[in-house]
């Protein structure tokens, strides 16, 4: 019998970094069929039964609730989406071939798989607040992720939608100033925070944003990004942060710059 379909093959799904997928969903079925329905935007079923060594007809059955798989098996599947790193070849290769940020995420199997991954990174942390930045598509990703992480959603912006605000102004460039507000009480006093942002070459905007969460005197526990520099992305944490802080950069413009794969213990630091 294929030990993917043997139902009594016990797993241990920490050693392969999914545990955090399944405390956070509670039902690792749930979490098979959002991730089988979100890759089937990028792989064909025979692609995927390659992939996952599960016959392409038993991978449409999940897709369309036809049936469900044991709990075991749904296990299996997840630990074989993590061994081949689909999600990560996912994101690189769609931006290697569209390159524009706004074509990327407009997709929405890159948005589930964008907010799986992140739910992955930061199984451990107890995420009271999502703050996002005020650009294009951040506040459609925090909202997915408010919806996995099941905490309150902080949407900041260039313009007041509150009374009660705080604010920050930061350098676009050298002759243009902008402003960050975000609605007060939304992010709580002494809190932990997740910071979610589209594009990390934007620095000014980020030190600006985790000005705003530490005058609520808030820990900033994950920083989110779909592109940047690791390399910039790392000195801007050492000059701004204390503690130590988990960083994600799904896409890594250092490496791909390069043409070299992204390995999955380079996506994230902290």
């Amino acid at each position: 019998m294929d030990n993917l379909h043997d139902s009594r093959q016990p797993q241990d799904l920490n050693q392969y970094g999914l545990g955090g997928f399944i405390d956070n969903t509670k039902n690792t079925k749930l979490l098979v069929f959002r991730l089988l329905g979100a890759l089937k935007y990028f792989y064909s079923f025979k692609e995927l039964e390659e992939r996952l060594g599960v016959p392409a007809q038993i991978l449409w059955r999940y897709v369309v609730l036809r049936t469900v798989p044991e709990r075991s098996t749904a296990e299996k599947i997840l630990k074989k989406i993590r061994e081949n790193r689909m999600i990560e070849d996912v994101l690189v290769r769609y931006f290697r071939n569209k390159e524009e940020l706004w074509s990327l995420l407009s997709n929405p199997g890159i948005m589930m798989l964008t907010g799986l991954k992140f739910l992955e990174e930061l199984k451990d942390e107890k995420i009271n607040s999502i703050v996002t930045s005020p650009e294009n598509y951040s506040a459609a990703l925090g909202s997915i992720f408010s919806t996995l992480f099941h905490t309150r959603l902080c949407i900041s912006s260039h313009s007041p939608y509150s009374n009660h605000i705080i604010s920050k102004n930061y350098k676009v460039s050298p002759e243009y100033f902008d402003v960050i507000i975000l609605p007060k009480e939304c992010i709580p006093k002494k809190s932990k925070v997740a910071l979610v942002a589209i594009d990390g070459n934007k620095i000014t905007m980020l030190s600006s944003l985790m000005d705003l969460i530490n005058s609520r005197q808030s820990y900033i526990s994950g920083l989110l990004l779909i592109v940047g520099s690791r390399s910039k992305i790392d000195e801007l944490l050492r000059s701004r942060s204390k503690r130590s802080m988990k960083s994600v950069i799904l896409i890594d413009l250092d490496k791909v710059r390069k043409g070299n794969d992204i390995s999955p213990n380079e996506l994230k630091r902290g």
